[in-house]
């Protein structure tokens, strides 16, 4: 009996001095942290806040970090360049908080507190180090090729996408996070490289394939005056691609296409040979009649129906006068004057329906050359120039500087050299009894051959 109340009193006291021991602990460990508590590879056991603090500081500032490439060091940085140097307190309270100081364990700390702690207060130096550590390295890298679809001979196909060496800065600043995070030292800057954007598998390019080969198949066709234009399908082919997301046509291409179709067809700004009355053919140059394709309108227009994806004939956009769907230039209804001559000829439907002697410009004042059209008619105008004022009854103005087709009562005759002394300023004289008729005969647009 005796001998068990003694182990009982024993047990009492051992249970009294281990609670004091652990009360004593307990109180120790308020302010300080439990045995093995580390954070990003820093012991902290038994460290206060401030003590811990100072020593993050003080380690993880002497750190240095390795980037490495196929297992050769390409650059190394120091923690302290990473911002590893700053306060540290917040975050060691809110772990502190976290302990309980009457437990046996350290608290381990969660993936969201481990990246609180390396990228608090240097997310923005890491960011730095790598925009610029990456800005050093990439021009002598390989950048990654995108899988794109190429025309292999008369047929689209994708062409695979290449990796390359090239660093992204945005992975490269991850990693260093995350070594920090982890207490490594080294960082691969394979896991960095930057990846192809578009990849062959990608259902967005075969999708495209199919719609190339639609696109290419097309006919397309452009009328001009009586001609018909066919794009040829190799042609076409060539001026197709896929990028951004969507089929794209060549606009250079295009625009060559219809810089080839201007030089053909246009009839502006060129000289004609033109049959005449009593010369044969003579060369007529340009004047303002004429028509010519609107190249940068056009190449808009046939890059819009291209994608479209459908066939197509297009009557050619054009701008000017003597455009024709039967192919004729001048037509068989206008007006011819023969300077030489000193004499004129109203063709209508191919038949001379008028003619009379006229007087045109004197030497010094000569009437251009050229082919133009009657572009207004008037009544009772008034002629101005230089030195002159004149009235006049009837009134055609032909081209943009002011010469025209007027009766000249003024002129005692027509016809012959009458024209070398008594000439006008340019314009072609006609007779007051004429003029009437001619007037009558001609519609705005009429065409005026002047040689």
């Amino acid at each position: 009996m005796k001998r068990k109340s003694w182990l009982i009193g024993a047990a009492v006291v051992v249970l009294a001095a281990i609670g004091v021991g652990y009360g004593l602990r307990s109180n120790h460990y308020q302010d300080r942290f439990l045995p093995k508590t580390e954070a990003l590879g820093v012991d902290l056991s038994g460290k206060t806040v401030k003590q811990a603090d100072e020593k993050m500081k003080a380690r993880l500032a002497d750190v240095h970090y390795q980037l490495k490439d196929g297992g050769k060091t390409v650059a190394t940085v120091s923690g302290q360049a990473l911002g590893l140097k700053r306060d540290y307190t917040a975050m060691l309270n809110k772990l502190m908080t976290k302990q309980n100081p009457w437990g046996f364990t350290a608290v381990v700390l969660a993936q969201s507190d481990k990246t609180a702690l390396a990228s608090s207060a240097d997310s923005a130096e890491i960011k730095q180090y790598a925009n610029a550590e990456a800005a050093k390295l990439n021009p002598s890298r390989t950048a990654p090729v995108d899988a794109k679809v190429v025309l292999t001979g008369d047929s689209y196909k994708i062409e695979k996408e290449k990796p390359g060496n090239q660093i992204d800065a945005a992975k490269l600043a991850e990693a260093l996070a995350g070594a920090i995070q982890d207490n490594h030292h080294t960082v691969a800057l394979k896991q960095t490289y930057t990846q192809p954007k578009a990849k062959a598998t990608d259902k967005a390019l075969t999708d495209a394939v199919s719609k190339l080969k639609a696109i290419g198949d097309i006919k397309a066709v452009v009328t001009v005056t009586n001609h018909q234009e066919q794009i040829s399908s190799s042609r076409l082919k060539s001026w197709l691609s896929y990028a951004n997301g969507a089929v794209q046509v060549d606009r250079n291409g295009v625009a060559k296409f219809v810089s080839e179709l201007a030089d053909k067809y246009n009839t502006y700004n060129k000289t004609r040979q033109f049959k005449s009355t009593k010369r044969g053919t003579v060369s007529v140059p340009a004047g303002t009649y004429g028509w010519s394709i609107m190249q940068t309108k056009e190449t808009d227009a046939l890059i819009s129906l291209i994608k479209a994806g459908k066939s197509f004939n297009q009557t050619v956009l054009h701008q000017g006068s003597g455009y024709h769907a039967d192919g004729q230039d001048i037509g068989n209804t206008y007006l011819e004057v023969d300077k030489q001559n000193q004499h004129e000829w109203l063709y209508q439907n191919g038949k001379v329906v008028l003619d009379s002697a006229i007087v045109t410009g004197k030497p010094a004042t000569p009437t251009p050359s050229g082919v133009y059209a009657v572009w207004s008619k008037q009544r009772n105008a008034t002629l101005v120039g230089e030195d002159y004022r004149t009235p006049v009854d009837y009134w055609m103005p032909i081209d943009d500087t002011g010469v025209g087709l007027h009766d000249a009562p003024w002129q005692p005759t027509f016809g012959g050299t009458w024209y070398q002394k008594h000439g006008s300023h340019g314009c072609v004289n006609q007779p007051p009894a004429f003029m009437p008729k001619l007037f009558a005969a001609m519609s705005v647009g009429t065409p005026v051959i002047v040689f």
